[in-house]
């Protein structure tokens, strides 16, 4: 059997689900026989849910930051003097414990395989067929049913109980002949998410900190006053359930900010000259509704992009400026001198929770203009090129 068809069975999901017995991992993944494909029995009982977790983020985990974990291994790893002595598990959990936690129970042997299979995807290979059949295998590792409703479903140092499923609602039907089921109130808690969108402090002591928007959602929104949840507007708003909206969702994107455009118009004296022209004061106002700053999550990922234009009877710009919120990753030379959760902490050019930022221009247009149309755009652009349109708003001033 091919190794990558073998290896792609094995990783549909670490677990051992057959009717009639309950479900529960095995102690070492190291062939095709010892899981089956626990997200299609899940959708046996949970249809609906396996729908929506399908349409999430969370379903493609590794794949969706293929070039970090890429990077990190090569990197991060083997170019270390120290990690690369150390053994591969340990050294690549620090990413898989959140973007395939599973693989906390796969053999030395299989982590050196999906190791092989992640170079190869995320790397610039010269075989296609060869990075297209990585990527097949690489696709079922993720952030499973199983990793929320039991690998990470009771707070440290708690551990799970095997062969259980743990949920926030009504467990009154009790156990199943699938798996024993218990209430926890644990994943209704922000603390629950915070455990990958935050800080992960591995078994060694290492403090992992990709993504800062936990601290973003403690520190700056908690601290406001905010009393909202990640489970309230990522599941539970809008009957959002298991699909967890975020930035790559426009209707989410639309919610967590608000543009506000004032322009009023008058004439400026042209400097030197006995003549008014037509000028105007413009203040565009974008007001974070989200319980963290925009962006946020992975560092360096993305930016909000505001355009303000003015344009002429026929369209023509006669004015416009641009303003960029981001996450500071860099110095002002280019240099990366911190941990990205520390320049935070100096420089921050990112839109903050429970805040309006306001822009102001004053803007100066030619002469024998008569009408100027002003526009505010409010744009999302992910990392990888991806743009979304948030929104816009226009105002017409005339000059007599």
């Amino acid at each position: 059997m091919n190794r990558y068809l073998m290896l792609a069975l094995m990783l549909n999901l670490l677990l051992v689900v057959a009717p009639g017995s309950a479900v529960g991992l095995t102690d070492k993944i190291d062939k095709a026989e010892d899981i089956q494909n626990a997200s299609e029995t899940c959708a046996s009982c949970h249809g609906e849910v396996s729908m929506q977790w399908k349409m999430s983020v969370h379903s493609s985990s590794l794949l969706h930051s293929i070039d970090g974990i890429y990077s990190y291994i090569v990197d991060g790893i083997e170019r270390d003097p120290v990690r690369k002595g150390l053994p591969l598990k340990t050294e690549l959990m620090k990413c898989l414990t959140c973007h395939a936690p599973v693989m906390e129970y796969a053999s030395e042997k299989f982590v050196r395989e999906v190791v092989d299979a992640i170079k190869l995807a995320g790397g610039k290979s010269a075989n296609p067929e060869g990075k297209k059949k990585a990527k097949d295998l690489l696709s079922h590792l993720n952030v499973s049913c199983y990793t929320c409703h039991n690998m990470k479903a009771v707070p440290p140092p708690n551990t799970p109980e095997k062969q259980t499923v743990y949920g926030p609602g009504n467990v009154s039907k009790g156990n199943t002949t699938y798996h024993n089921v218990k209430k926890t109130t644990y994943l209704d808690n922000a603390i629950f998410c915070m455990q990958c969108h935050g800080v992960y402090t591995a078994p060694d002591s290492e403090r992992i900190i990709c993504s800062t928007i936990a601290q973003s959602y403690r520190d700056q929104y908690v601290a406001a006053g905010g009393q909202t949840n990640c489970q309230e507007c990522h599941m539970r708003k809008n009957n959002r359930g298991h699909t967890f909206p975020g930035a790559y969702v426009p209707d989410m994107l639309k919610e967590g900010m608000l543009l506000e455009l004032n322009a009023r118009a008058f004439k400026s004296q042209s400097y030197g000259e006995k003549k008014w022209i037509p000028a105007a004061a413009i203040t565009v106002d974008i007001t974070n509704k989200a319980g963290h700053r925009v962006p946020d999550g992975c560092m360096w990922t993305s930016r909000v992009l505001l355009t303000v234009t003015a344009t002429d009877e026929n369209d023509k710009v006669v004015w416009s400026a641009k303003k960029e919120f981001f996450e500071p990753g860099l110095d002002i030379e280019g240099n990366r001198r911190y941990d990205t959760w520390e320049i935070k902490d100096i420089l921050d050019y990112s839109l903050q929770p429970r805040m309006t930022t306001t822009e102001k221009y004053y803007a100066v247009f030619p002469e024998h203009e008569k009408l100027v149309k002003i526009e505010a755009k409010l744009a999302y652009i992910h990392k990888d090129g991806l743009e979304f349109p948030v929104h816009s708003e226009r105002k017409v001033l005339k000059y007599n």
